[in-house]
């Protein structure tokens, strides 16, 4: 049985472990928004060592750090214009980083190409050639895999981390794609996108591509992830079947049979966890209500592990991120609405776990909120489900600030720990997150059905989600907020316009407000896999889409608007923004106004981020207050 070591001082791991905050105040905006503070825990496969990625004074530093003497053996800072995207231990003493850079017009990180690998006992850090990782290979210590971009197709490369030398070994058969290893850690599919927005899957059969599948958005089918526990076998996405959501399946190559493995009645497998060696998967992920493990093999050590493990902390979500090669070590992830996340050590040998750091230990569990998972009942009598977010001591009804999220579709809210929410929490604003129909998660039909919805069906979800927060007491009738970022903010402002009263202000950050601006602008409709992605979700009738635009209707808005933006959003370009201005001016209403010319599709750094917020709550304040009005 394992036991929970106390001894370790909070400083044992030179520097990594921070001290946990307790203050009695909220946490400043700042704390929330500056990032993870600790990231990025990997454990080599010996177990001599532990890589992290440790945030000093705002300054990002890689170290290396020995096992069990916790001494650091590698220590420095890196650029400051630089993320880290991932670790890897690809020897028993090296190890791989990849890194990121801002991605222009927006707020995302994106990878750069560069690599280098960092030597466990000298620190030699060597610079490799260009690429991202596709895959390790554990039987194969001395090669990767990689992968470059050009002319929009992919091309693999067997890359050696000791040389640095590489060779191409294979092209991919569609644009935008990615590779599945065989056993061996040879390319055996190619899987892309084609220019008519299909997913189109091809076998490697000698030197030449074959295609095995291709399906559309809405259509269901197949998609290789990894190789199998048998030869010429491959784990498989599959929304085949009486149940349309995305379930395990195992591909027979020499048969073509494919074999269910797993798969829930309302939720897609959202991730699948292997062992050391990338030959057996142990456990999925299904994310319902609350995100639950499910064993594949109960039998395996890894599975053992976690479900003590997952008893010890039966209300946080328990993940393994690394782990040695004999499995006796692993480094797990605790993670929940209240708690960003906090890595333990676990040694199956000495029987104990230890605390490491935690990813954000200016944010206390005790200072922030807890989030419930709902299912609502719509007009139509179908089952959409939300997350409601309630400060502690929190009296209801209340002001509530309805968070959309934005994509709108391939993206969904799940339950954890979120850094808007709670920010809005920590000020005294519950929190409705809505994934209506259109949203990612729920199956292949949950999200279907809301291509063509935009301002439709997927509008009338938010209303009926409102209005049962309304009806259930939750909320004060008077003191609505609607917003989000992207489609969240067309959401939030077409629901001001179609619903009159029911919002006493919008929030609306980098949106899209004229669809009819939507294959004249934007990087989306750069690709012609793009122009078909939006004529399929939007349509392309320009009087249908302006009959679906805020902009058309800014004159039924009787809300508070707060306008956000960019200058140099690419996905949402800022005439989005200046039209839904111009309209809402042109009707008489006055516009909360916050630009900034450095900023993209969502605001990157802390000290722009600080700002945005602060006013934000002006505003919110000011609309619907987090007091009750005199």
């Amino acid at each position: 049985m394992f036991q929970f070591h106390r001894r370790w001082p909070a400083v044992a791991l030179a520097g990594l472990v921070s001290a946990w905050a307790t203050a009695s105040e909220p946490p400043a905006i700042e704390d929330f928004v500056a990032g993870n503070v600790n990231d990025m825990v990997r454990i080599s496969p010996t177990g001599r060592y532990l890589a992290a990625i440790v945030r000093i004074d705002d300054e990002a530093w890689f170290r290396i750090i020995t096992y069990p003497e916790k001494e650091t053996s590698v220590s420095f800072a890196l650029s400051e214009r630089r993320g880290v995207a991932d670790v890897s231990w690809v020897a028993d003493d090296l190890v791989l980083v990849q890194l990121l850079r801002r991605i222009w017009g927006s707020d995302a990180m994106g990878r750069t190409g560069e690599l280098f690998t960092v030597q466990a006992e000298t620190g030699k850090v060597t610079r490799l050639e260009p690429g991202g990782l596709a895959y390790l290979l554990p039987q194969d210590p001395d090669h990767v895999i990689t992968y470059r971009t050009r002319d929009r197709f992919t091309e693999a490369y067997r890359l050696n981390v000791r040389t640095g030398r590489d060779k191409r070994i294979a092209r991919g058969a569609a644009p935008r794609g990615a590779f599945v290893p065989d056993r061996d850690g040879d390319v055996a599919f190619s899987t892309g996108v084609s220019e008519t927005n299909r997913q189109e899957i091809h076998r490697r059969v000698g030197q030449r591509w074959e295609l095995v599948e291709s399906y559309g958005l809405d259509e269901a089918g197949w998609r290789p992830i990894w190789f199998g526990t048998r030869p010429g076998t491959w784990l498989t996405y599959d929304t085949r079947g009486t149940l349309d959501t995305v379930g395990l399946s195992l591909y027979d190559e020499a048969t073509g049979a494919h074999e269910s493995i797993i798969r829930h009645p309302k939720a897609d497998v959202s991730r699948v966890f292997y062992d050391f060696t990338g030959r057996r998967a142990w456990a999925v992920q299904f994310d319902h209500h609350y995100p639950a493990i499910q064993y594949l093999d109960t039998a395996h050590a890894l599975s053992r592990q976690h479900a003590q493990l997952a008893r010890m902390f039966p209300d946080d979500l328990v993940t393994f991120n690394s782990m040695t090669r004999d499995h006796k070590i692993v480094i797990a992830e605790v993670r929940s609405d209240r708690k960003p996340g906090d890595f333990l050590l676990i040694d199956t040998e000495a029987g104990k776990i230890a605390p490491l750091m935690q990813n954000r230990p200016a944010l206390p569990s005790e200072k922030l909120a807890a989030m419930q998972p709902v299912e609502i009942s719509t007009r139509d009598d179908a089952t959409i489900y939300a997350y409601l977010t309630v400060p502690d001591e929190w009296q209801k009804p209340g002001p509530l600030v309805v968070w959309i999220h934005g994509g709108p579709h391939g993206v969904r809210d799940t339950w954890g720990y979120d850094t808007q929410v709670q920010l809005l929490a920590s000020r005294g604003y519950a929190v409705l997150q809505v994934n209506y129909r259109g949203s990612a998660g729920y199956g292949r039909g949950y999200e279907g059905v809301g291509y063509g919805e935009w301002g439709g069906l997927m509008q009338d979800d938010v209303t009926d989600a409102t209005l049962w927060a309304i009806k259930g007491g939750v909320a004060d009738r008077e003191r609505i907020c609607a917003g989000g970022g992207s489609f969240g903010a067309y959401s939030a402002m077409m629901g001001a316009a179609r619903e009159g009263d029911l919002y006493a202000c919008v929030v609306g950050m980098f949106g899209i407000y004229d669809l009819t601006l939507m294959e004249r602008s934007g990087d989306v409709r750069q690709r012609n896999s793009g122009t078909y992605y939006i004529r399929r979700v939007i349509g392309d009738d320009p009087e249908a889409l302006a009959q679906r635009s805020p902009v058309t209707f800014a004159d039924r808005i009787k809300a508070s608007v707060m306008l956000v933006h960019g200058g140099r959003d690419r996905r949402a370009p800022p005439a989005h923004t200046h039209r839904m201005r111009d309209a809402l001016e042109a009707a008489g209403h006055e516009v909360e106004w916050l630009a900034d010319g450095d900023q993209g599709h969502g605001f990157f750094g802390k000290r722009a981020l600080v700002n945005l917020w602060t006013r934000v709550f002006e505003f919110l304040d000011r609309e619907i207050g987090a007091s009750p009005p005199a």
